[in-house]
């Protein structure tokens, strides 16, 4: 009789397992069934969002990730207004460089004494005052603003800044210039000779062409940038028949 017990106890033991082991499966089964469909779900949303994307006009991706559609045109920018006229710009004058004072003496056919004899006019200081701040000199002499030693090829008259610069003789403006070393030049010649007015504030009183008679205002006095470090003033070269001379040799004394 016990033993027909334990027997029974036994295939009740293994039938529970049985039943427990099959129940399991089928959970198993279940959730793996679950998840599969899900991820097949997941997978179609997607390749169905790509798809999407490849078929969109790009300016459309653009609006649905950033919220702003691109214009379909640039936008029209107005046209930048002219820049106002400014009287005697400096951008208006060439660019040129007095030569030196060795270049054009060596080349001309005069003597100094010469060409001075040219210079038939008495010629007036170019500012009201009469001082000389450096004199003309074709010996080499010391420039503090290029810490050099030079010959110094014009007259420097002592003036300041935005004074008047008066004709010293009658002529015509041959020309207007801007140099590196010496600031707007205005050139008028007169016949056999012509003065160079060299350091003017661009805001001539003349242009080029124009006809001008002793004492009228050329301009008015600027910087020098090659005698910056020098007081200010107002550099006069004049050249007779192709020679640089000594101004103050041809203006009429103050006696």
């Amino acid at each position: 009789m016990k033993r027909y017990k334990h027997e029974k106890a036994r295939k009740d033991r293994i039938g529970f397992y049985v039943a427990l082991s099959v129940c399991l499966i089928a959970v198993g089964l279940a959730v793996w069934s679950a998840y599969t469909t899900v991820t097949d779900r997941l997978d179609a949303s997607e390749d169905e969002y790509f798809s999407s994307l490849m078929t969109e006009p790009i300016e459309d991706v653009a609006q649905d990730m950033t919220g702003v559609t691109e214009p379909d045109t640039e936008p029209e920018t107005a046209e930048p207004e002219p820049e106002p006229e400014t009287e005697k710009s400096i951008a208006l004058y060439e660019t040129s460089t007095l030569p030196r004072t060795e270049d054009i003496n060596a080349d001309s056919e005069l003597d100094s004494l010469s060409a001075v004899l040219q210079v038939t006019d008495s010629l007036v200081y170019p500012v009201k005052s009469h001082s000389v701040l450096k004199q003309y000199s074709e010996t080499a002499v010391y420039s503090k603003t290029m810490r050099d030693y030079r010959a110094h090829a014009g007259c420097d008259f002592d003036a300041e800044i935005g004074e008047s610069v008066y004709a010293m003789c009658g002529g015509t403006v041959r020309n207007i210039s801007v140099s590196e070393f010496y600031g707007v030049i205005v050139e008028v010649n007169s016949g056999d000779f012509s003065v160079f007015y060299c350091g003017l504030d661009p805001s001539l009183s003349v242009d080029k062409g124009d006809e001008v008679s002793t004492g009228d205002t050329i301009g008015t006095v600027a910087v020098i940038p090659c005698e910056s470090e020098d007081d200010t003033h107002i550099h006069i070269e004049i050249r007779s028949g192709g020679r640089l001379i000594d101004p103050m040799t041809v203006i009429q004394s103050d006696d």
